[in-house]
């Protein structure tokens, strides 16, 4: 946002402050400053002079060799303009002024000496293209600079628009000047909402329907004006401040905007076609035109203003084109009104469209100010060309008019959060400046926000402290050693899981942790077959994609595979987040908490033989968790799941809950994601798993360690392809021979001359002895015994 110093001055004496004071103030108590600029300060060398004689360059043809005078001191200047004659007022550069990046000096120009350059409006930056030298009205000031001519003269303040989004009221000349007028200490002298008007009787015709759509809504009925261009005063101050000056009624609609930061809209009344206003919903692809030339297809949550039945703006947005001022307008219709800051956001969004009134409406406006600027606005546009313009009553309605914030506090609580003691008098004194109206009774307090505060900005004690703290200036509160209690802090078991299980996969697994939006599609939501009714909807819903919050880890995880599947030759993810489904319409959605993980396999996407082994690589180390988080183990099965291949699914399951699924993704999603290599992919169920750590997590397994060495026993048995290897891991379990520590799927072979349908599974058993060395006869009573309890399960050894 750009603010003119000049501007600023005809609210306060700002010119009685040293400037460095009050940037300085700006910066510590209200906003940042992004840049401070002297307004077309290169054409302050740039003069008004009077051409007094003029004759042919003697060497020459197409140049002409000129006297001027700016009052004071004659120049000779050569120029190759034919539009200029003896007695033109005209700008002249004199040497030393740049312009388009070019410095302007004193030269001979075909032997004939020359003092500078009379300038166009192009080369001066008031048109695109000019066809000669700019030629001034006969009345113009003689040396005086172009800057002081068209009231340049001013600094322009440039506000970081970020750190006022939360104050609706400095987006303007006036709120700006008021809040650095109890900042500085120096009183307001204009008030621009104050002014008074005495309006006509009547409503001349015009009618408003009342409803909830919008806080408050007020037309107005200002007949016969003049069509015109503006005074110089309002033009420069919006070019200054980057607003085109179109005429003396549009412009004072923008002037509104930026002095006291309430939107206002004229319309044609001769093109309105019903005398009855009233805000009103967009119909389902309902359009037309706007005053931007475009005419899009609006969705039914968009909010219009209606003309009896035809829509003439986008409310809080920006007008249409057919009811707009032009050339030929008599009578108008002067539009002020405060939207629902939801509403216009949403507009916002699906519009694409962000005018200057979009940007203030969407902060929460003061109702307040809607009446008050329509008696302004009739006094600049008397002020502008419309000496006789008067108004009729304005119509409407206002749903916030007795809208009051009261906040109570205590003394105490201002100290204890501010980190110094102030006196009661003194903050008083400062929230009354800043317009709060206070009551004391002992240490408590009771302050009423001004209304041009209380919507979405001060609401509780704690914007107090901050309203103190920044206008005593934050360097002046002391620094303290924080004093903290040390207590034992509450155990979060859930949060302890969760640092176990991303240090396991950091760690142990050497994998990567994500962070990804909690925001999806739709159809996203869906890819592990989640029904559609039970996806939660935003309800300020942004694009397509991020429409829904998020029903499962995986589209996020293999999105981001995709993204660094050429960059990196190993590509392991993982995530920690939650998903959210909703139950029924009367409850509140249910969140599940989730550790989602991606791995892409380093084959080809038809080696299925080193896939095989890296998903079963894969299963054990991802089934070392259990070990890490001393929980005894569980089973796993297969499982037919939409967003896994078919018999590449695999679920584990602990204490009936189901804790982990993985399996390689379906093709028609790595399709969709342009995956290029195979992936397993997987989540575990944190609630799931926190239920049985919590249960045995904590209990003692801890046997000693033995003294004898390991050993080691490897079988392969000939099974189905359909047949699961975790079967007769289950058998070798039950058996409980005393030195099986543990067993595993190692390897699986297919081809050779095993058969089509048929795989090898080899696994490896962990055997360890606590009494004595194994010895070779143990070793292969053993093995006979895994043997036969093959045998006897009908499986065929190899």
């Amino acid at each position: 946002m750009k603010l003119s110093l000049h501007w600023l001055n005809d609210f306060l004496p700002l010119n009685s402050v040293p400037f460095d004071v009050v940037i300085e103030k700006i910066n510590t108590s209200v906003c940042e400053i992004d840049d401070i600029d002297e307004y077309k300060h290169h054409l302050s060398s740039v003069i008004t002079v009077k051409i007094s004689s003029l004759s042919k360059h003697p060497n020459a043809e197409k140049l002409q060799v000129t006297e001027c005078t700016d009052g004071k001191k004659k120049y000779q200047i050569v120029t190759g303009a034919t539009n200029v004659k003896e007695g033109d007022i005209v700008p002249l550069a004199l040497p030393g002024t740049k312009l388009d990046g070019k410095e302007i000096l004193s030269s001979e120009l075909r032997g004939v000496p020359s003092e500078g350059m009379y300038c166009s409006e192009k080369e001066l930056g008031l048109a695109e293209v000019s066809s000669g030298v700019l030629i001034f009205p006969s009345s113009t000031e003689l040396g005086i600079s172009i800057r002081k001519l068209f009231a340049w003269e001013d600094t322009i303040l440039t506000i970081d628009n970020k750190s006022i989004t939360h104050r609706p009221d400095l987006w303007s000349h006036f709120g700006f000047a008021r809040e650095l007028s109890s900042q500085l200490e120096i009183p307001l002298h204009f008030e621009p909402l104050s002014a008074k008007e005495d309006f006509q009787k009547g409503n001349d015709g015009l009618t408003v329907k009342t409803n909830g759509n919008a806080h408050s809504y007020n037309v107005a009925s200002i007949p016969k004006i003049k069509i015109a261009p503006s005074h110089l005063k309002i033009k420069s101050r919006l070019e200054k401040c980057g607003i085109r000056s179109i005429n003396n009624v549009v412009d004072v609609s923008n002037y509104l905007l930026l002095e006291v930061g309430q939107p206002t809209h004229f319309f044609d009344r001769a093109k309105l076609k019903s005398t009855e206003f009233q805000v009103d919903f967009a119909k389902q692809d309902e359009s037309f035109p706007l005053l931007d030339d475009s005419d899009q297809k609006l969705t039914s949550d968009i909010l219009l203003i209606r003309n009896g039945s035809d829509p003439v703006a986008i409310a809080g947005v920006m007008g249409g084109k057919d009811s707009a001022v032009s050339e030929s307008t008599v009578d108008l219709v002067l539009e002020s009104a405060v939207f629902k800051r939801e509403d216009v956001r949403k507009s916002i969004r699906k519009t694409s469209i962000r005018s200057e009134s979009a940007v203030r409406y969407e902060k929460g406006l003061d109702s307040s100010t809607c009446l008050p600027v329509i008696a302004r606005a009739l006094q600049l546009l008397r002020e502008n060309g419309n000496p006789e313009a008067k108004g009729f009553e304005p119509q409407g309605f206002n749903h916030t008019a007795s809208k009051k914030v009261i906040i109570e506090t205590t003394l105490r609580f201002l100290h204890s959060k501010l980190g110094k003691d102030i006196s009661l008098a003194e903050i008083q004194k400062i929230l009354e400046r800043l317009g709060f109206a206070v009551k004391t009774s002992g240490d408590s307090i009771e302050v009423e926000v001004p209304k041009f505060r209380q919507n979405y900005d001060v609401t509780i004690p704690e914007d107090l402290v901050e309203e103190i703290g920044r206008t005593i200036g934050y360097a002046s509160i002391p620094v303290q050693p924080l004093a903290l209690a040390v207590e034992t802090p509450i155990r979060n078991p859930l949060r302890e899981l969760e640092r176990r299980t991303k240090a396991f996969f950091a760690n142990n697994l050497t994998f990567h942790e994500v962070y990804n939006y909690s925001f999806s599609s739709t159809q996203e939501s869906q890819i592990e077959g989640e029904k559609e009714k039970n996806i939660l909807g935003i309800a300020n819903e942004m694009p397509e994609e991020y429409s829904v919050l998020r029903a499962s880890l995986l589209p996020g995880l293999i999105k981001q595979a995709a993204s660094n599947q050429d960059r990196f030759d190993i590509v392991d993810l993982f995530e920690i987040g939650r998903t959210y489904h909703k139950i029924n319409e009367k409850d509140l959605a249910s969140e599940n908490r989730w550790i989602g993980f991606i791995s892409l396999s380093s084959a080809k996407q038809n080696d299925y033989q080193t896939i095989d082994s890296e998903f079963v690589s894969l299963r054990h180390k991802i089934s070392q968790i259990f070990e890490v988080l001393n929980i005894r183990s569980g089973l796993w099965s297969k499982e037919n799941l939409p967003y896994l291949h078919p018999n590449a699914g695999l679920s584990y399951k602990l204490e009936g809950k189901t804790i982990i699924e993985m399996g390689i993704l379906h093709s028609r999603f790595a399709d969709k994601y342009d995956l290029k290599k195979r992936a397993f992919v997987g989540k575990i169920n944190l609630l799931n798993l926190l239920e049985v750590w919590e249960k045995e997590g904590r209990q003692s397994h801890f046997k000693a360690p033995s003294s004898f060495p390991q050993g080691q026993l490897d079988l392969s048995i000939l099974l189905n392809e359909t047949e699961s290897t975790d079967h007769y891991l289950n058998l070798v379990k039950s058996q409980n021979i005393p030195e099986m520590e543990t067993g595993w799927v190692h390897t699986i072979f297919r081809g050779g001359n095993l058969g089509e349908g048929k795989k090898s599974v080899t696994y490896r058993f962990r055997l360890m002895s606590y009494e004595k060395t194994f010895t070779q006869e143990r070793f292969k009573e053993l093995s006979d015994e895994l043997v036969k309890l093959a045998e006897k399960s009908g499986l065929t050894l190899r």
